[in-house]
């Protein structure tokens, strides 16, 4: 539901390679001139003046930069960028979120501390594993003395919240290997950990190989015995899960991805970029946009004063709100509360979806609480995308 703030997501597309299972809006580039870098963060800051006023008087609750790999910029054009969010709307109350995803290479390890000069709070490091054959198997530019040496280089800059991304089921990887990323996760005492298993994206180099056979998947039944592995283990560390793919120490779980799930707006700015706009009297459950994902039309777009969307706004309808709401409710360990979807709609869950309750309560994939909020049971939580395709 709307809490009248706004999270801004800024889309960095530059990479040193691009990995052969990632579908993202992203640009291969080895090496970054200061030029290029400077041209795109001018259209950034021309978007944000094109944009904001969609989203005006509304604090800043989050500032996320993704990617690609967003450290690829230099820590003055970081902080150039989060000066320009900053101007754009008034402060939120709390300490502003401020979190950059950081490639373990050593150009952006040596960057660090410029970084947390420019006001980043939070690191999203891209570990992925700590295997040097699992890297290379995901195409991955790191090795893993790369990401043991960029965490051990984020805590010398004073960097106190980081998270890890780990993929889980990546060719050729079996639960041992899992156990061992974990051990070496854990060791470096990370306060937000995402978990995710590996995806074939369709129009993806793994995509084609999975379909001439050449790669070696593991079997369903693994992949839920690692899943439940990283559960257990990440749990006994003090992690909670509090969202399918994402588990924190207690106050440390990510506020901006939170904005998603809970459906909160968010500006999204730069190639690729999506927007979760507020709910107004034509939109009353809120709209979306998603820009061009091409690195050239965008800043062509941005240049001649044009939105870089790639279509009009989509305004939400009822029925795709009404189930991305269960959906994304689903996805927390909260679950979906029915007081705020009845406010919302009208009516709670049952009154729209009651036989597909019923079957998935019977199913043992949902819980069902005697003041009607819904949650996934674990055994949903490892089947989640069958239940969440009988609301979409």
């Amino acid at each position: 539901m709307d809490d009248g703030c706004v999270g801004v997501y800024v889309h960095v597309p530059f990479c040193e390679r691009v990995c052969p299972y990632c579908d993202f809006a992203v640009v291969r580039a080895p090496r970054l001139s200061r030029a290029r870098e400077d041209a795109y963060v001018d259209a950034l800051l021309g978007e944000l003046a094109q944009r904001r006023e969609a989203f005006a008087g509304r604090p800043l609750a989050t500032l996320y930069l993704g990617g690609g790999t967003p450290s690829r910029l230099q820590p003055a054009s970081i902080e150039r960028i989060a000066a320009a969010v900053r101007a754009a709307f008034p402060r939120a109350d709390a300490e502003l979120e401020l979190t950059l995803e950081l490639n373990p290479g050593t150009t952006e390890r040596a960057r660090l501390p410029g970084l947390r000069a420019a006001g980043v709070n939070r690191l999203s490091v891209g570990v992925q594993s700590f295997d040097d054959t699992t890297l290379k198997r995901l195409g991955r530019a790191h090795r893993a003395r790369d990401c043991r040496a960029a965490l051990e280089a984020a805590r010398a800059a004073r960097f106190e919240n980081l998270s890890l991304d780990l993929i889980l089921a990546a060719p050729g990887q079996r639960l041992a290997d899992v156990e061992r990323d974990l051990d070496a996760a854990l060791g470096f005492e990370p306060q937000h950990v995402s978990v995710y298993a590996l995806t074939i994206e369709p129009g993806t180099p793994f995509e084609r190989a999975e379909r001439r056979g050449q790669l070696a998947l593991a079997e369903e039944e693994e992949v839920a015995d690692m899943l439940v592995l990283a559960a257990e283990r990440l749990g006994a560390a003090g992690l909670a899960r509090y969202e399918i793919s994402s588990f924190a120490e207690p106050g440390r779980e990510s506020r901006h991805n939170r904005r998603y799930w809970d459906r909160r707006p968010v500006l999204g700015i730069g190639v690729g970029a999506w927007s979760s706009e507020p709910p107004s009297e034509r939109a009353p459950h809120g709209a979306r946009r998603a820009n061009v994902r091409a690195l050239d039309a965008y800043l062509a777009r941005v240049a001649a004063g044009e939105p870089p969307a790639a279509e009009p706004a989509e305004r939400l309808d009822a029925r795709t709100a009404r189930g991305e709401a269960l959906f994304l409710g689903l996805r927390t360990a909260s679950g979906l509360a029915p007081a705020g979807f009845t406010a919302e709609f009208g009516a709670p869950p049952r009154g729209f979806y009651g036989a597909e309750i019923e079957e998935l309560v019977a199913a043992g994939l949902l819980d069902e609480a005697r003041d009607g909020r819904l949650r996934l049971t674990p055994r949903g939580v490892l089947l989640s995308d069958s239940v969440f395709e009988r609301f979409v």
